[in-house]
C-alpha cells in the first residue's frame, strides 16, 4: 500500500503533524512546471530546516534535492539543465536501501519528463523526524534545507506537487521517544 499527498502553494505553512511521512521509506516527489526564462527557478517543496529535512528546488537551471539528516547535508544535482519556455515534469525517486538494518540510506534519482539527469547516494535516510519547522511549498521559509537564502520562492508556474510514499517504512522508536522526552 502506498500513500499519496498532493500539496498545493499558499500563504502558509503544512504543520509536520499534517505533512507527508517520508521518514525512512522509499517515496517521490513529482510536479509539472513552467519556467518562463532560463533566470527562473526557486523551491518546489522543502520539509524541515538545516538540521533535518529535504527540498527539491531548481538552481541555476539545474534540478537540485537536498537532505540533511543529523546535520548532513547531501546534495544531488541534475547533469543537465531543466528545459524552460514550456512546461516539464520534474521528479525525484528516494529508495530505501532494504539490506541496510540500521541507519539505512538510499538512492536519489534525478528526473526531467522522464529521463534520468542524476543520482546520488543517501547515507542514512530519517528514521525518527524530518524537522520541526514545517513544510513548504513554492518557497522554503526561515532556516532553509540546502542553506540557499530563504524564502527561495518559486518563479516559474507551480500547481501541485505530488508526493508518493511506499509501504516499506522503518523507524526508530526509541530515538522518537527520546527525541519527545528531550524537547519536554
Amino acid at each position: 500500500m502506498t500513500a499519496r499527498w498532493t500539496l498545493y502553494p499558499g500563504p502558509g505553512r503544512v504543520p509536520d503533524a499534517a505533512a507527508p511521512d517520508v521518514r525512512g521509506r522509499s517515496h517521490s516527489i513529482s510536479a509539472s512546471v513552467l519556467l518562463p526564462g532560463p533566470d527562473d527557478g526557486g523551491v518546489l517543496v522543502a520539509h524541515g530546516d538545516r538540521t533535518a529535512g529535504y527540498a527539491l528546488r531548481i538552481a541555476d537551471g539545474h534540478l537540485v534535492h537536498h537532505y540533511v539528516h543529523g546535520g548532513g547535508l547531501t546534495t544531488t544535482v541534475s547533469n543537465r539543465t531543466v528545459p524552460w519556455g514550456r512546461t516539464v515534469h520534474l521528479e525525484v525517486r528516494v529508495d530505501r536501501l532494504r539490506d541496510q538494518q540500521q541507519d539505512d540510506g538510499g538512492t536519489v534519482m534525478l528526473l526531467v519528463d522522464g529521463a534520468d539527469v542524476g543520482s546520488g547516494t543517501l547515507p542514512v535516510l530519517a528514521r525518527a523526524r524530518t524537522g520541526y519547522t514545517g513544510l513548504d511549498v513554492g518557497c522554503d521559509r526561515g532556516l532553509t534545507v540546502g542553506g540557499y537564502p530563504a524564502p527561495a520562492r518559486f518563479t516559474g508556474r507551480l500547481s501541485s506537487v505530488l508526493v508518493t510514499a511506499a509501504d516499506d517504512q522503518v523507524l526508530d522508536e526509541s530515538l522518537m521517544w527520546a527525541i519527545a522526552d528531550a524537547a519536554g
